[in-house]
């Protein structure tokens, strides 16, 4: 009789021995993780996922991170280095049918942070459609994981027609801010889905704002309605800069637009409506632009503004535009930037070495033609040596001579 009493006990203690012996050191979801996020192994993963998948009592996160991994094997090729391409594209397929709520809340979450996963994972959640279109504007209306909401338009605008109607369907929500439902008009216009129309006519916007209206009136213009193209004009000149930012960046979007409306637009105080006039005018280009264009560089006001180096930035793609084309585009540019580059008008040492480095990249042909007319030569060799403090932007001015003798 003991014998027998005492095989029971030695079960139960086996049993709470393996419980403990299985608790010791990282789950499978914790390497799987880790693995994949912190490291890019993508393979070794997937295993420790899967068997995640079966072990723990909550799969949600380790469904969800399957995805991303599958995406990611897939997307880098190691799927294809291990033979199992066909394996893995058959299970993403799978797996982003059957995603659920929960799991695209995790997908979101994980991906919210910077990796090398990003890109595929969020890739899956636009290959998903419509029910991640609606996820995500939950977590636009709750205010939940903002570092994923940049990524938010890329994804819905690339879901295309499938993202229409759930953003429609949440564009006037109160619980999603002013900014975010401007967001979400410029999407449907990006998206260019004519079947919005008939929705975006049937907002009141009664109670919305001047901006908001605004987007409106130009997602409208860009689904085919060109008889708002004089209130999108206005809004440039209007005393809300919220207004004239959504005017500037329509701009490139209208047609026969006066190039002379834009030029004047570029000595707005704001330096994101310069950055998107300046985009404007690589569409509705004009030499008469080249000064307006140049004198961004020159501005002091409100220097530590993010939106500043934007601007410097849209100016030389546009001036980059109207080299390519040549001609009266580029007449003149090479004396002009030239000349304000010793100006000492040009405070950042940064800007300096970027018009010194376009002037030798792209205009040492027109430049040497330029020399003459103000002994250019000898001035840049004579700023370069006694004004330029910045060993950088020497270097930079030494480079640009060079090219030209």
């Amino acid at each position: 009789m003991k014998y027998f009493k005492i095989i029971p006990m030695m079960l139960i203690l086996f049993a709470c021995f393996a419980c403990k012996t299985q608790q010791k050191g990282p789950s499978h979801l914790s390497v799987g993780r880790a693995s994949l996020i912190q490291s890019g192994l993508a393979i070794e993963a997937v295993d420790h996922l899967t068997k995640a998948e079966k072990n723990e009592v909550d799969r949600d996160e380790a469904r969800a991170l399957l995805i991303i991994a599958y995406s990611y094997a897939l997307s880098t090729e190691a799927a294809k280095a291990q033979k199992v391409e066909d394996e893995y594209k058959q299970q993403r397929n799978e797996r982003i049918a059957a995603l659920n709520n929960a799991e695209m809340t995790i997908m979101i979450e994980i991906l919210s942070k910077r990796s090398q996963v990003q890109k595929d994972g969020f890739q899956a959640l636009t290959d998903k459609g419509a029910e991640a279109a609606v996820v995500i504007l939950n977590h636009y209306a709750d205010g939940t994981t903002p570092d994923a909401h940049k990524h938010f338009p890329s994804i819905l605008t690339e879901m295309g027609t499938e993202a229409v109607d759930p953003v429609m369907n949440r564009i006037t929500d109160a619980a999603i801010t002013p900014e975010n439902k401007i967001t979400l008009i410029r999407v449907i216009g990006e998206i260019g889905d004519k079947k919005a129309v008939d929705k975006l006519k049937s907002i009141d916007l009664t109670n919305m704002s001047e901006a908001f209206k605004l987007e409106v009136y130009t997602t409208l213009y860009r689904l085919g309605d060109s008889s708002y193209q004089t209130q999108i004009l206005t809004g440039l000149k209007s005393d809300d800069v919220d207004v004239r930012r959504a005017a500037a960046k329509a701009m490139p979007n209208l047609k026969n637009v006066n190039t002379n409306t834009l030029i004047n637009a570029l000595k707005d105080e704001d330096f994101q409506v310069v950055a998107d006039i300046a985009k404007a005018l690589a569409v509705h280009k004009t030499k008469d632009a080249h000064q307006l264009l140049l004198n961004v560089f020159r501005r002091t006001h409100d220097p530590e503004s993010e939106d500043a180096p934007k601007a410097k930035d849209a100016v030389l793609n546009t001036l980059a535009t109207y080299t390519e084309a040549g001609g009266e585009l580029r007449k003149g540019l090479a004396r002009s930037m030239a000349l304000l580059l010793i100006s000492q008008e040009v405070k950042s040492d940064k800007d300096r070495i970027n018009l010194a480095n376009f002037l030798k990249d792209r205009l040492v042909t027109q430049l040497k033609a330029a020399m003459l007319l103000d002994d250019l030569e000898t001035k840049l060799y004579e700023y370069t040596t006694n004004v330029e403090e910045s060993d950088f932007v020497k270097t930079a001015l030494g480079e640009l001579l060079r090219a030209i003798r």
